[in-house]
């Protein structure tokens, strides 16, 4: 790592026990770095991608309008999650929308869209059932495939229930 640069740190955060328990541990780490850091969080959004059929296409604007209206509500309520730690950590929040896979999107913004070196990136993970379990498919596993830093994931989940009553 260079000295002249803070320790960038990139989390995958979504509306999941998985992606709050990744957020929960890269905070906890950055309070107990002894260099500066830069801490991103990032929400991927999905969407369906449009083809040259224009009836298939009012169907895919239908569904990625849905996506849209669950991604805002989701962001809320991880923005709500992160300002408890507002206290303790700075961060950052990136919001990216785009046509393909999670996976996909995220490496190629970590590749081309921050315009600086990522030391770490955080992901949860949930656990593999049936067909993930035997052909992977989880963005943790492709975010690990392509991506040339280091990846760290979660895979315990964060117990929603310890929120009860902090609305």
């Amino acid at each position: 790592m260079d000295a002249s640069r803070p320790y960038t740190l990139v989390v995958r955060v979504d509306g999941t026990p998985e992606g709050y328990a990744a957020a929960e541990y890269a905070c906890s780490l950055c309070v107990k770095l002894k260099v500066s850091y830069r801490l991103i969080f990032l929400y991927v959004v999905a969407l369906y991608r449009r083809t040259a059929l224009n009836l298939i296409n009012r169907q895919t604007d239908q569904l990625n309008a849905d996506i849209r209206e669950d991604a805002e509500n989701s962001m809320i309520k991880c923005k709500q999650f992160l300002s408890r730690f507002e206290s303790l950590v700075t961060y950052e929040w990136i919001s990216i929308k785009d046509e393909g896979n999670i996976g996909p999107i995220m490496v190629q913004f970590i590749h081309d869209g921050l315009n600086t070196p990522v030391d770490l990136v955080v992901v949860g993970r949930t656990a593999s059932t049936g067909i993930k379990k035997i052909v992977g498919g989880h963005v943790s596993d492709y975010i690990i495939a392509h991506l040339k830093c280091p990846v760290m994931v979660v895979k315990n989940e964060y117990d929603l229930s310890d929120d009860e009553g902090r609305h």
